[in-house]
């Protein structure tokens, strides 16, 4: 079978997408002929059955009809190369393509993961055979064609030794916007500085432009910390870079709400460190001990403390990675895309 994907960007190194050059080396060996389209493309090394075409976000923006104009024209050039479609995230080329690719008989497929679904997303939705999402919280859980997955972690990559510093080091590694609740752990943070609580806490991301005032709003009022070496802030880093680093920190906070799922959990499960979310997603396998209340900065203070008293750490650091390996592991998710479009059950 060939299949086309479409997605947002094709590059190893983008700190946000670049996990997903994990998943195009995985499903062109499971499919004959991989095209994929993207808004944009940097660095990648794919197997020769795998044909990458940009829309060309990378010489400069166009508008958005000229996009869909250049995809448009693209899935109709490349008809006879592909049997079925997977779109990843972006419900927007099923807007385009969908109606052509229904009359054409073929099976469409998109992931979508988002709390709160676009007038895209709703519209891609009534072409797509199967749509797939990973949090039960999602916009898309609702639907009866929707199918829940694995977040597709290469577990092999995130294989860390379970040892802690005894310095009581935190993570947090992601996007600096604000939904993903920076602010609520730099005030975490402050309460425990307050309280003479010894920490150190260190957030890896970047801010997207729109998000460039919540960054400085953020810079501003972590600045005292700063100082004292209690909070540091580094660049975003890529997924493979992310992997070396988790292992370095003893707690990885995640304060990002239920309806997403980060995929940065699991990677830190996996990684054998110790999490604090606020995101349900795990629903009740995860102990309370491990989430605090979302957008509460004492709680999560709290949790923080308890959690790093904790004496049989070295257990539940097993749990965890033992549970990123049988729960989402990328081998599984590819599975059951795998038997999808193979019209398996």
């Amino acid at each position: 079978m060939k299949l086309l994907i479409t997605t947002q960007k094709v590059d190893k190194d983008d700190a946000v997408l670049g996990f997903f050059h994990h998943w195009l080396e995985k499903l062109a060996q499971r499919f004959d002929f991989v095209t994929v389209v993207c808004l944009e493309q940097g660095k990648y090394s794919l197997p020769s059955n795998v044909k990458v075409i940009s829309l060309g976000k990378e010489k400069g923006g166009v508008s958005r009809l000229k996009y869909a104009g250049r995809f448009l024209k693209i899935a109709i050039q490349e008809k006879k190369n592909y049997d079925a479609i997977f779109s990843h995230m972006n419900p927007e080329y099923i807007c385009i393509a969908g109606a052509l690719w229904k009359l054409w008989g073929k099976k469409i497929a998109i992931w979508y993961n988002h709390k709160v679904g676009s007038l895209a997303a709703k519209k891609a939705f009534i072409l797509a055979d199967k749509i797939f999402y990973t949090s039960p919280y999602a916009f898309a859980a609702k639907y009866s064609r929707s199918q829940i997955m694995p977040v597709g972690i290469d577990i092999k990559q995130f294989n860390a030794q379970a040892s802690f510093s005894g310095a009581n080091r935190i993570l947090s590694l992601g996007r600096i916007s604000p939904v993903k609740n920076v602010d609520v752990l730099v005030k975490a943070c402050q309460i425990l500085d307050e309280e003479g609580y010894e920490f150190s806490c260190h957030i890896y991301g970047h801010a997207p432009k729109r998000d460039e005032a919540y960054y400085k709003k953020i810079r501003l009022v972590a600045g005292s910390l700063e100082k004292k070496k209690k909070i540091f802030f580094y660049p975003s880093v890529s997924n493979e870079e992310a992997a070396k680093i988790y292992g370095q920190y003893d707690l990885f906070i995640n304060m990002t709400a239920s309806g997403s799922f980060d995929k940065t959990i699991i990677e830190a499960m996996a990684s054998k460190r110790l999490i604090l979310v606020c995101n349900k997603s795990l629903g009740d396998w995860l102990p309370d001990k491990f989430l605090f209340e979302d957008g509460n900065a004492k709680d999560l203070a709290n949790k923080v403390r308890d959690v790093f008293s904790l004496e049989n750490k070295e257990e539940y650091q097993k749990t965890f990675a033992d549970y990123a390996q049988a729960e989402h592991s990328l081998d599984s998710l590819i599975d059951k895309l795998v038997k999808f479009f193979h019209g398996q059950k």
